[in-house]
């Protein structure tokens, strides 16, 4: 596993043995960052709600996003990630909680702050808390008026269209994972085949 492109490209990360986690895929991390290219250069705030080994907040700073926030109820996850946030020296463009992904959203609710990416990979089981995750999300109108949510899931999961304020505009499958991409914006949905309002 490594950083795939910017400042820290090419640099190794470490990783947890196992089947605990599930990263995503270097593929599919860079087709994910190469959708969110011009997000990603006006983005400050990065969210990683499962941070397994931070890989994904880790590549946002690397391409330049100023600050990452990681968040993951594992003890050695939270290990891993601090270790790789030691590796690449992004100390100080970090914050890591030891907690769970709806404990982090209402702490970022509560201090209001205004994410400019999203980022959430739970387990593949946890269908319920994708759905109920999204809805807080949208609830708490913590995505920045130009912020994207990004959501991967197994390709059988249907994610919905709309969610009270947050609408998905872009879905694509890789295999057995699918990643749906929300905003506050008022998209014409050609690329999203999905349902409407669950």
């Amino acid at each position: 596993m490594r950083v795939i492109a910017g400042e820290k490209r090419g640099k190794k990360l470490v990783t947890i043995t196992g089947d605990k986690i599930r990263p995503t895929a270097d593929k599919i991390k860079g087709a994910i960052f190469n959708s969110l290219q011009n997000d990603i250069r006006e983005a400050a705030v990065f969210v990683d709600l499962f941070s397994g080994t931070g890989a994904m907040g880790l590549e946002a700073l690397s391409r330049g996003v100023a600050w990452a926030y990681f968040f993951d109820l594992s003890s050695e996850s939270i290990k891993t990630t601090k270790k790789n946030i030691n590796l690449l020296g992004y100390e100080n463009r970090t914050r890591v909680f030891n907690q769970s992904a709806r404990s982090g959203v209402e702490m970022l609710a509560y201090n209001k702050t205004q994410c400019d990416i999203i980022f959430m990979d739970p387990p593949y089981c946890q269908v319920e808390e994708i759905y109920q995750l999204l809805e807080m999300i949208s609830e708490k109108e913590i995505l920045s008026e130009n912020g994207k949510l990004v959501i991967e899931t197994e390709k059988s999961v249907i994610m919905p269209l709309v969610k009270n304020k947050l609408t998905c505009y872009k879905s694509k499958k890789y295999g057995i994972t699918t990643i749906s991409y929300y905003s506050r914006e008022n998209y014409e949905h050609k690329n999203c085949s999905l349902p409407g309002e669950f």
